[in-house]
């Protein structure tokens, strides 16, 4: 799938918050798609839009968890593995990581 098609599917994504599709809003910030690896990686810009204050970096926490949830439900049955990851930190949002503690 091309980068373009993944755009739009992720139109369908709107930000609980704002109620803006994500693509529209600049949350997502590029699409990277590996034909070698068959592998697809979506740069979201959350660091980039979230204000350095604790209490508002707890708030967008929710409203971030359900934009990946939603890109996941968007995405899963029409690729095959992809990464969510921030433009700004590389923070990795999907897949999560399965640490055993």
């Amino acid at each position: 799938m091309r980068a373009e098609e993944i755009l739009e599917l992720l139109k369908g994504v709107k930000n609980p918050f704002t109620e803006m599709d994500i693509v529209s809003e600049g949350l997502v910030r590029k699409v990277e798609v590996d034909d070698e690896e068959d592998t697809v990686r979506i740069y979201v810009a959350f660091a980039r839009f979230t204000p350095l204050h604790p209490f508002a970096m707890a708030v967008n926490w929710p409203v971030q968890r359900r934009i990946v949830e939603d890109i996941v439900n968007v995405l899963e049955d029409k690729l095959g593995y992809f990464e969510i990851v921030d433009d700004t930190t590389l923070q990795r949002y999907y897949p999560l990581d399965k640490t055993e503690v």
